[in-house]
């Protein structure tokens, strides 16, 4: 391996909940670039709308620009390569027609970019230009011409997106969502299938058009049996649709996230609340609702420490309905929740147990015979609170519960007494704020370079996640190994990963950021 060698890939994948960036590793490409080619169904998860079936409409009159050799950004008379973008066809139009983008993965995610072609300004020009250069070079040649006293600056061409604005035709009734910023946080993630959500009460309508394609079986704790379907009944039913109504299905509502949810029956009893808690945890369920009343209760704060331990999860109830104090401690393995209005007031009892606040005044969402309705309760506002958790442990599966807790109190909005009051804990939850603070969480592979016969990784870790390194050499189908002489160096946020013996060709590398 050549000792310029350069990054081509860099992603996140996810692999039963475990965080996992990518790296790959050839003799010639662009460093921390690949292309890919998306197809129709994969455009909206990067903000951007599938173009329509047909040929593209071509710039009539457009100069294309031709190809710069790497070798020739140093040139005197560069600028008479680049086309000012008035005049340019840059084929931007014809990559995306055609899916082909480059993508490029930042501390904030994966972004998508025009193929070969550069933006820069000269000095002396009038317009920025468009400059053509080697394929998987753009990201070199962006660094070369940063280095020249003639350019202003230079960037990759990229395809900025949308905020997600899904297409679930009664989302408008859902107010709630504009106001804790669901359509930024969705840019981050929709939610991940690995994490699952329990709804503990009488069943849901499991077959509901809105929730049927994100349920799994549950568990009836009074009988001791499986539950497979349920007619359901409102409360629970429009409980299941605040977390995890199906976003982006053209129909009805959306929840807060696309994780799995499941039943866990009860009648009442805190027994039976903490055996329904216990039996989450032992099934890898990180999050828990409970929308009844009990969160002074002793035996729910065991089951609730059990869930974090055990799933490293977290159990949620609601502050109570109602108006003024309420004598409820405050139950350190319970998320307490008040309920808010679309003003930010808050609409239920005030006291010592509130950790935080969230809409669940007149929201809309699923109810039985495949119906929706608007409701009121902090019934409510604790499955929209465990929806957005749920979507944070997606957004970073290796936070700890205690890292979720963590981002969600710096995230939220302060309404009450500065820091945390009685009426809205720590603040009323900011769910765009917290999937950026959980995305800026993640470790990030910054450069990859092979010299001297080793292969040198640089990972932004700033939240100091124990890390492990695999590699292969595959592409097809990979057999991935762990490197087991990993040489491991830390400098503040900033780790490096050393292989000693990478292979001679390729080399695909993992990082797995381990459970905290």
């Amino acid at each position: 391996m050549g000792k310029n060698s350069r990054v081509v890939s860099l992603t996140f994948r996810f692999v039963s909940g475990v965080l996992l960036v990518l790296a790959v590793t050839t003799v010639h490409g662009g460093r921390n670039a690949s292309y890919v080619t998306l197809g129709r169904t994969e455009f909206q998860k990067h903000g951007l709308l599938a173009p329509m079936e047909g040929r593209p409409l071509m710039h009539g009159g457009r100069e294309i620009p031709i190809v710069t050799r790497f070798s020739r950004l140093r040139d005197r008379d560069l600028a008479s390569s680049a086309i000012a973008l008035p005049k340019a066809d840059t084929l931007a139009r014809s990559n995306f027609f055609a899916g082909q983008f480059g993508r490029i993965d930042t501390p904030g995610g994966s972004r998508l970019f025009n193929r070969e072609v550069v933006l820069v300004k000269f000095r002396n020009a009038a317009h920025v230009t468009a400059l053509r250069v080697e394929p998987l070079r753009e990201v070199d040649a962006i660094q070369a011409l940063r280095e020249r006293d003639d350019v202003e600056f230079a960037e990759l061409d990229l395809f900025e997106s949308r905020e997600l604005q899904p297409d679930d035709p009664l989302i408008s009734s859902q107010w709630h969502h504009q106001v804790i910023g669901s359509f930024a946080a969705w840019g981050y993630s929709l939610g991940e299938p690995s994490i699952r959500i329990a709804i503990v009460d009488t069943p849901f309508q499991m077959d509901h058009p809105d929730l049927a394609a994100h349920t799994d079986p549950g568990w009836d704790v009074v009988n001791g049996v499986t539950i497979e379907s349920s007619a359901g009944i409102d409360h629970s039913t429009i409980s299941a649709g605040m977390a995890a109504a199906v976003i982006g299905n053209g129909a009805g509502v959306a929840g807060a996230s696309n994780c799995r949810i499941l039943p866990i029956n009860i009648d009442g009893a805190i027994s039976e609340m903490y055996d329904a808690v216990i039996w989450a945890a032992d099934h890898d369920v990180r999050v828990v609702n409970i929308s009844w009343t009990g969160a002074d209760s002793d035996t729910l704060n065991a089951a609730g420490a059990y869930l974090k331990t055990k799933a490293r999860g977290i159990l949620a109830m609601p502050g109570v309905n109602g108006s003024g104090f309420l004598d409820y401690p405050n139950q350190p393995n319970i998320c307490c929740i008040s309920m808010t209005d679309a003003a930010d007031n808050v609409r239920s009892r005030f006291g010592n147990h509130i950790d935080f606040a969230a809409p669940g005044w007149e929201i809309f969402s699923t109810t039985t015979n495949s119906s929706y309705t608007a409701a009121t309760g902090t019934s409510y506002a604790t499955p929209l609170f465990c929806g957005v958790v749920a979507t944070l442990f997606s957004i970073n599966p290796a936070l700890s519960a205690d890292d979720v807790i963590q981002i969600l109190k710096s995230s939220a909005i302060d309404l009450g007494s500065p820091g945390w009051d009685q009426y809205y804990g720590f603040g009323r939850i900011n769910f765009a704020g917290a999937a950026a603070a959980a995305a800026a969480s993640r470790p990030v592979i910054s450069s990859l370079q092979l010299t001297h016969g080793l292969a040198v990784m640089s990972v932004a870790n700033p939240w100091q996640l124990a890390l492990r390194l695999w590699k292969t050499s595959a592409v097809g189908a990979p057999k991935w190994e762990t490197v087991v002489n990993t040489m491991l160096s830390t400098n503040a946020d900033i780790v490096t990963l050393t292989d000693p013996e990478p292979a001679n060709l390729i080399n695909f590398y993992q990082v797995e950021a381990l459970p905290r």
